[in-house]
């Protein structure tokens, strides 16, 4: 049975620009702490301003999301109560991300293990996405 737990990340910086090195090109795809938001666009977990002075822009974002995690081995048939993505490991593998929707909020998926997903969401959202999951999970 899956577990909800929060996460806490030292900080969030959004890197707009060309890829900086290491950043993956791959949309959807994730390189260490790294995850690909589109085209020209990173969301870095831990990371800092002023780590980027090349790119076109670099601004903390830490306050922007929270982070949940859902462990366990049913983490993808709890998920899919409320998302339309295919989570199935075989097509959203560990290293995978992706902005959905989930229970109709705006959310960030970033799968890090076969049996652990991250959901990054926006405070106001949170607790209504925490009461959704921990339904999700009950039923």
């Amino acid at each position: 049975m899956a577990v909800l737990r929060d996460v806490a990340l030292a900080s969030q910086v959004d890197v707009r620009g060309e890829p900086q090195p290491g950043f993956p090109v791959e949309p959807n795809t994730v390189a260490g702490d790294v995850l690909w938001l589109g085209p020209d666009e990173w969301l870095v977990l831990g990371g800092q301003e002023q780590d980027y002075p090349d790119a076109a822009a670099a601004v903390d974002v830490s306050a922007n999301r929270v982070c949940l995690e859902l462990v366990g081995g049913d983490v993808e048939d709890v998920l899919a109560r409320g998302c339309s993505l295919d989570l199935h490991s075989t097509v959203f593998s560990p290293g995978r991300c992706a902005q959905t929707l989930l229970a109709r909020a705006e959310v960030i998926l970033h799968r890090t293990d076969l049996q652990t997903f991250r959901i990054l969401v926006r405070p106001s959202l949170a607790p209504y996405l925490r009461a959704w999951l921990d339904d999700a999970l009950a039923g």
